[in-house]
């Protein structure tokens, strides 16, 4: 958590009152709800803190919707290239098949 956030609300007279008419003593009292308001107060996450990381998931969610979209248009242009591919690969073929059409045409046409 954040070094400036607001801490719980922890009544520690009244705690500390509390343990003392229960059969605590002063001292013992003391401890016990220090102990208490200090767990509380660094495991406790605030309005404060869930509103930053609200915030924080925000931008990550944009971040990762950013690299989707990314992702999306590579595969739609690797897909553009292979298609282009292939059809530059059946011109090929015919071109060569064309080729040896007038080769053959020229070997038979010889005297």
């Amino acid at each position: 958590m954040q070094a400036n956030q607001a801490n719980v609300t922890f009544d520690t007279h009244e705690a500390v009152k509390a343990l003392k008419s229960s059969g605590f003593d002063e001292k013992q009292a003391e401890s016990v709800v220090q102990t208490i308001n200090k767990a509380v107060n660094e495991t406790v996450a605030t309005k404060a803190d869930l509103a930053i990381l609200g915030a924080d998931l925000a931008v990550l969610t944009k971040t990762v919707e950013g690299i989707q979209e990314n992702i999306e248009k590579n595969m739609a242009t690797k897909t553009d290239l292979s298609n282009l591919e292939t059809r530059m690969m059946r011109m090929m073929w015919l071109q060569l098949m064309a080729m040896l059409g007038m080769f053959v045409t020229m070997v038979v046409a010889l005297p």
